[in-house]
């Protein structure tokens, strides 16, 4: 395993381990990926319609257990609503952002203020975190954002308001976008 891949996932902490909670969504099933001690989210994967391909995505990242904790199960309650047309709220205190750059975190805290129903450019991120010529930049956070729907990166879009690149794929970005437009 090279430093980078190591770098971008590694999980270890002695203290706890990477544990996972499947959450079954109207759009399919996600995952939280998460520490017990102290409890902190490293991951949430996007929904899928098939839960082995979710199953084989957690193994990939690293050994995990299944499991739950009652932060979890609210999340997971949280983001099964999400997916039924309710607003999400981010949970800040229990995400994982030591990885990130100051400027990384700049650009998530910004994308999760965007409203439930609505969109802006890579270029308006840009602007917003102070950087208006770091488009790229923003799109490479967004590409690498560990927290896809508690960090609706899904709501950025192209200068041209075309949809622009998405983990889930842009069938998933349509299909978020469009549910947040009906119940915004």
């Amino acid at each position: 395993m090279t430093n980078a891949v190591k770098s971008k996932f590694e999980f270890r902490n002695p203290q706890s381990e990477l544990v996972y909670h499947i959450c079954l969504t109207a759009f399919g099933s996600a995952a939280i990926l998460f520490q017990t001690r102290p409890f902190l989210v490293k991951r949430l994967l996007l929904p899928r319609s098939h839960k082995i391909a979710l199953t084989k995505e957690i193994h990939r990242i690293g050994p995990a257990k299944p499991g739950q904790t009652k932060a979890v199960l609210d999340m997971c309650r949280d983001m099964k609503a999400y997916f039924e047309g309710v607003p999400l709220k981010t949970p800040w205190r229990f995400l994982d952002l030591g990885r990130l750059t100051p400027l990384q975190r700049s650009v998530l805290e910004t994308v999760a203020s965007v409203p439930h129903g609505q969109v802006r450019s890579y270029g308006e991120i840009a602007a917003q975190v102070g950087h208006p010529q770091a488009c790229r930049f923003v799109g490479t956070t967004l590409a690498r954002n560990p927290f896809p729907i508690f960090i609706p990166c899904h709501r950025v879009v192209r200068a041209d308001g075309s949809l622009g690149g998405f983990g889930g794929g842009t069938e998933l970005k349509k299909r978020m976008l469009s549910l947040e437009k009906q119940n915004a």
